[in-house]
């Protein structure tokens, strides 16, 4: 997998793609870009807000802030859009993986609303599987 260094950006500031004509940037950086990616799907209900250095967990009734441990992207053509993103995060007792793979159509069990990003991942031992959008903070 390839990652992108942005101009002007220190070099931990990764592209994450274009969504609705806005540049994501990752290192997650969506606080300077003031956007952040909002995970959701259900069986068990479950959200994951990936922010610049953490990821806001909610699985059925827990809920943890795990650093970004791990962050990798593969590009699609002319490298605008990361078609494939995984981040991985942990702390002492739980741990996520995620993959992020952007598909402008996935519709959401949740909410119904067709999203960017299709997301799959494992939390502990529980397997996930839903959508993500990028939302304005």
């Amino acid at each position: 997998m390839k990652a992108r260094t942005l101009k002007g950006m220190s070099r931990r500031f990764v592209g994450l793609g274009i969504v609705g004509g806005c540049l994501l940037v990752s290192s997650l950086s969506t606080v300077q870009a003031g956007w952040k990616l909002e995970c959701v799907g259900r069986n068990p209900a479950w959200s994951v807000d990936v922010l610049p250095k953490s990821l806001q967990t909610r699985v059925g009734g827990k809920s943890a802030i795990l650093p970004i441990l791990a962050k990798s992207q593969a590009h699609g053509r002319h490298n605008r859009v990361a078609i494939k993103t995984k981040i991985r995060g942990a702390n002492r007792s739980d741990r996520l993986d995620l993959t992020l793979t952007f598909t402008k159509s996935c519709r959401s069990s949740v909410n119904g609303k067709l999203m960017s990003f299709r997301a799959k991942g494992q939390f502990n031992q529980t397997s996930l599987s839903g959508c993500c959008r990028a939302i304005r903070q």
